[in-house]
């Protein structure tokens, strides 16, 4: 199916969810909160390198460089046999690149431009010392210092609980039952922003043969608990697959839609209500 036209630019400011009890009445002195969220494509993911993809092919996770050039993202690519597949999109590039043809499992920044990946085929960690070189150089290591990092922790709780709320607001399904559709929507993934002060967070619907279609994106800002939509598909989930996000600085959200990268941009507005 066809993807949902260009992301839209919404704001949505919401102290309480619809299908509840009207919330209490704030304080004159409350500041109300606004999200702008703006995406735009920063990159088609149709050729790499030298090899155009074929239509099966999808992008399963995004790793952002923490300085924002560069993005490392896995790929699948059915048609080709390849399950895990390894490119870069730098923004002085013409197209992405690949950095490996297969078989990636983990990969993690360990340094400026340094990048570190192990594979199923083969054994310790594999490296490579500037992602940005004309020509990228790999180089199998045991150096300490490089080991894979630790998961990221659970989420709080509040922040899968607003979340949910919202998703069931938006869908007509309180206390997540769906009341006017056979697709039950429920949260997928939910990602922190680095400071923590945002979340974004992903959602999908199960249709009745156990799929998953309709995803999203929204972003929630945890202080008023205010949540935009960034995006969605209507349509197949891995489409806009749930592991493919990742934040890129606290206000750039990085994720795949339909064999590109795109980039959100969130601003967040306040203000007190006069008294009058």
């Amino acid at each position: 199916m066809k993807p949902f036209p260009i992301p839209f630019l919404l704001l949505v400011a919401l102290g309480g969810v619809a299908c509840q009890d009207a919330p209490e009445a704030r304080s004159t002195s409350a500041p109300n909160v606004a999200l702008t969220a703006h995406a735009t494509q920063r990159a088609a993911f149709e050729i790499v390198g030298a090899d155009t993809l074929s239509d099966s092919s999808r992008i399963t996770r995004i790793l952002p460089e923490p300085d924002g050039d560069g993005v490392v993202v896995q790929f699948a690519d059915p048609a080709r046999r390849v399950s895990s597949g390894l490119a870069i999109i730098d923004r002085k590039m013409a197209q992405p690149q690949l950095l490996w043809p297969d078989s990636v499992m983990a990969v993690w920044w360990t340094g400026p431009h340094m990048l570190a990946f192990t594979t199923t085929t083969g054994s310790g960690i594999r490296l490579i010392v500037d992602v940005h070189a004309a020509t990228v150089s790999i180089a199998d290591t045991t150096r300490t210092g490089i080991s894979k990092p630790p998961e990221a922790g659970t989420v709080d709780r509040s922040v899968t609980e607003r979340a949910t709320a919202y998703i069931d607001s938006l869908h007509l399904q309180p206390s997540g039952i769906a009341q006017t559709s056979s697709l039950k929507y429920s949260l997928t993934r939910v990602v922190l922003s680095p400071d923590g002060t945002m979340a974004a967070f992903h959602s999908a619907a199960r249709d009745p043969s156990g799929g998953l279609t309709n995803p999203a994106w929204f972003v929630l800002d945890r202080t008023s608990g205010t949540v935009a939509p960034l995006d969605r598909i209507t349509g197949a989930g891995p489409e806009l697959h749930a592991d493919a996000g990742e934040w890129s600085g606290n206000r750039s959200f990085l994720y795949a839609k339909s064999g590109s990268v795109w980039e959100a941009e969130i601003q967040r507005t306040s203000s007190v209500p006069s008294s009058g």
